[in-house]
């Protein structure tokens, strides 16, 4: 009984106060249609500010085995935005996608509706993801 007690609290310390990013994150990085599909509230605009366009769910999904060959290679790291606030309806992060030959630092701001996302807002911050 003392065993499980302790792991409990590891645990919780492993997650951010963001359980839905906890979960589309690893998701997004392996290009899993599935659990993105469950993550995505059925109204879902993903909102690429760089390119200038909007996706629906629909079209985020049908883009999903370009992602997938684009990322080949890549790493990411990713964390709240500390200055931001984070509730059930909203969060931000702070991303860094390591593509060979570049870096992207990317702001990226959800709303939330039912544990599912509604928005989100794609922002570049920078071309390189030094001190992150």
């Amino acid at each position: 009984m003392l065993i499980l007690s302790l792991l409990v609290p590891i645990s919780s310390l492993a997650q951010s106060n963001a359980p839905v990013l906890d979960k589309w994150y690893p998701a997004l990085f392996e290009a899993d249609e599935e659990k993105l599909k469950d993550l995505l509230a059925d109204n879902a605009e993903i909102k690429l500010e760089d390119l200038g366009f909007t996706q629906t769910k629909k079209e985020f999904l049908d883009s999903l085995e370009e992602w997938a060959d684009s990322v080949e290679g890549a790493s990411f790291k990713w964390k709240l935005d500390p200055d931001a606030p984070v509730d059930e309806s909203q969060a931000t992060a702070l991303v860094c996608y390591s593509f060979p030959g570049n870096q992207l630092l990317v702001r990226e701001g959800f709303t939330f509706a039912d544990s599912k996302i509604v928005t989100s807002l794609q922002t570049i911050e920078g071309e390189s993801c030094s001190g992150f």
